[in-house]
C-alpha cells in the first residue's frame, strides 16, 4: 500500500466514527457532509487565492523588491508549499476537520498550540479581509467617478454592500458558495490565460513597444538584488500562494477525504499560473513605468495590451477576484471558529449549525459583520486604521506561522510510521519537514533582518500572542475536555494512539 493510502490508517485512526468525529449513536449536528465534489474543493481553494487580486497587490511589490526576478521566490516557495500541502493531505486523511490546523495541532502537539493556531488563522482571515474590502469599493466606484473612488466614506459604503452580499452567500450553504466560486473562477482564470497569451505575442511579436524581454538575470540571486531582497520576495510569494488551504476547512463537507488531494492540486496549479502570468505581465513595460502605475497595475497591463475597454475588463476581474477571496475568507474563518465552538474552547454559541442550510450560522454572520465593523473603524478612526494596517503588514508571517505548525504537526503525528518505507519517508517526513523548516527560516530571517518595524511587530505579534492568553483563560473558564483528554476533539471521542502502531 502506498504511503498516501496508509496515511488514513496511521496512529489514532477513528474506527467506527463517522466523518466529523461524532461517536456512534450521537445526534448529527454537523455541517452538510458530501456536499462538495473534488473539483468543487479545488475551485473553492483556487478562488480563495484570488489570483487577479493577489497579483494586483503583489506584482508592483515584487518588481520594487526584487526587480524582474519574480520567478525565483515563486519557485523557491513551491516545493516547501507542496510539502505543507502533503502534510495537510495526510492530516486530513486522519481527521477531516473544519478547524484543520487548530484541531490537528491541538491533538497531535498541544491543546494550547492548537488554540494558538486557530487564533492566528482567525486573525489572518478576519483582520486581513479589511485589506480586501477597501479595494472592492475603490475598484467599483472607479467605473463611475474618480472623486467617489477617492472618497473614503463612499468606498466604505460600497465595501459594506459587497461584504453583506458575500456574507449572505456564505450563510445560505456551501453548495451555493461553491457555485459562486465556480462562476468567478472560470471568468478570472480564463481572462488571465487570455491576457497572458496576448502579452507574450505582443512583447515578442513586436506589437507592443517599450517592453522588456526575458533574460537570464531574471533567474539569478544577483538579478534579485541579493539574498536579503530575495527573502523579502519569498514573503510576498507566501502571500501569493496563501488561500489554497481553504480546501482543508471544507474537509467535513467534501465527499470522502478529497480536501487533502485538492490542496495539493491547488498548490501545483497556482505555481504554474502565477509563474507564467507574472513573467508575462512584468515585461509589458519597464520597471519604473510599472511602479508609476502600481496602484492599478493590472488595469495598466490591460490598457497596454488591449486599450481602454480591456483595461475596464481587467478592473472587473480584479473586483471579482477580490470578491471571491473575501467570500472564501468568510467561509474559512466561520468553519475555524465553528470547530473551536464545537470543542468548547470558544463559547459553544459558535458551534451552532443552521438546520436548514447546514452552515455554521452564528459564526458566519458574526465574522461577516465583524469585517464591516473593522472596515468602518479603520475609515472613521485613524488610529484604528493605522493599527489594522500594521497588523495586515504581518499577514505573510502569520501565514508562515500556521503553515509551519501544520507541517510540523504532520511530521510529529506520523513520526512512528515515517520509516515504514520510502514513500512514508519522503511524503511523511522529508517534504512536510522541508516545508516546516523553510517557514521557520523565513520567520526568523525576516525578524532578524528588520524587514518589519517595531510597530508592526508589536501590533501583529502582540495580537497573535493574545491567543495564548485566551487559551489559558479558555482552559480554566470553559473547562473543555479538549485541554484535558488528548483523544477528545470534534465533539466526539476517538481512539487513543496505539504506541508504535504501523499503517496497514
Amino acid at each position: 500500500m502506498s504511503s498516501l493510502e496508509s496515511s488514513s490508517t496511521g496512529p489514532g485512526r477513528q474506527h467506527g466514527a463517522p466523518p466529523g468525529g461524532l461517536a456512534p449513536g450521537r445526534p448529527a449536528r454537523g455541517l452538510r457532509a458530501n456536499a462538495l465534489r473534488a473539483r468543487d474543493v479545488v475551485v473553492v481553494s483556487m478562488a480563495s487565492a484570488g489570483p487577479t487580486q493577489s497579483i494586483a497587490v503583489t506584482l508592483a511589490a515584487l518588481l520594487a523588491t526584487i526587480g524582474y526576478a519574480s520567478f525565483l521566490p515563486l519557485l523557491i516557495c513551491f516545493i516547501p508549499m507542496l510539502g505543507i500541502a502533503i502534510g495537510y493531505q495526510r492530516l486530513n486523511a486522519w481527521q477531516p476537520s473544519a478547524g484543520a490546523t487548530y484541531s490537528w495541532v491541538g491533538r497531535a502537539v498541544s491543546p494550547h498550540a492548537g488554540f494558538f493556531s486557530g487564533w492566528i488563522m482567525l486573525m489572518y482571515y478576519t483582520i486581513g479581509t479589511t485589506s480586501l474590502t477597501i479595494p472592492l469599493g475603490t475598484y467599483m466606484l472607479s467605473f463611475f467617478s474618480t472623486a467617489a473612488a477617492n472618497n473614503k466614506y463612499d468606498v466604505a459604503l460600497v465595501g459594506t454592500a459587497f461584504n453583506l452580499i458575500v456574507l449572505a452567500v456564505a450563510a445560505l450553504g456551501i453548495k451555493l458558495s461553491a457555485r459562486f466560486q465556480w462562476g468567478w473562477a472560470i471568468f478570472e482564470y480564463g481572462l488571465l490565460v487570455g491576457f497572458t497569451i496576448a502579452a507574450v505575442i505582443g512583447i515578442y511579436g513586436g506589437h507592443l513597444h517599450h517592453t522588456v524581454h526575458l533574460t537570464s538575470s531574471w533567474f539569478t540571486i544577483s538579478g534579485a538584488g541579493g539574498f536579503t531582497a530575495l527573502v523579502s520576495g519569498v514573503l510576498l510569494a507566501i502571500f501569493l500562494y496563501s488561500g489554497w488551504d481553504t480546501a482543508a476547512y471544507v474537509g467535513e463537507e467534501a465527499r470522502g477525504k478529497q480536501a487533502g488531494p485538492a490542496a495539493i492540486t491547488s498548490v501545483a496549479l497556482l505555481f504554474v499560473i502565477y509563474s507564467v502570468v507574472i513573467l508575462a505581465f512584468q515585461g509589458i513595460a519597464p520597471n519604473h513605468v510599472m511602479q508609476a502605475n502600481a496602484a492599478n497595475i493590472l488595469a495598466f497591463v490591460g490598457q497596454q495590451i488591449g486599450g481602454s475597454f480591456w483595461k475596464q475588463v481587467m478592473i472587473v476581474a480584479v473586483l471579482g477576484g477580490t470578491l471571491a477571496s473575501l467570500q472564501a475568507a468568510i467561509v474559512s474563518s466561520s468553519r475555524i471558529s465553528f470547530a473551536m465552538g464545537r470543542d468548547r474552547v470558544f463559547p459553544s454559541w459558535f458551534g451552532a449549525v443552521s438546520e436548514k442550510h447546514r452552515t455554521p450560522w452564528n459564526a458566519t454572520i458574526l465574522l461577516g459583520l465583524l469585517n464591516v465593523v473593522f472596515l468602518w473603524a479603520s475609515t472613521l478612526i485613524g488610529s484604528i486604521g493605522t493599527a489594522l494596517a500594521d497588523i495586515v503588514s504581518t499577514l505573510g508571517l502569520m501565514a508562515a506561522i500556521f503553515y509551519l505548525l501544520t507541517a510540523g504537526a504532520a511530521v510529529w503525528y506520523y513520526r512512528r510510521t515515517i520509516l515504514a518505507g520510502p514513500g512514508n519517508l519522503i511524503l511523511g517526513g522529508v517534504l512536510p519537514g522541508l516545508g516546516a523548516a523553510f517557514m521557520a527560516f523565513v520567520i526568523i530571517y525576516t525578524l532578524a533582518t528588520g524587514s518589519l518595524n517595531g510597530i508592526e511587530i508589536a501590533f501583529g505579534f502582540g495580537a497573535a500572542a493574545l491567543g495564548l492568553v485566551l487559551s489559558v483563560i479558555s482552559k480554566y473558564v470553559g473547562k473543555s475536555p479538549f485541554y484535558t483528554d488528548p483523544v477528545v476533539s470534534h465533539g466526539g471521542t476517538v481512539e487513543a494512539e496505539l504506541a508504535g502502531s504501523q499503517p496497514t
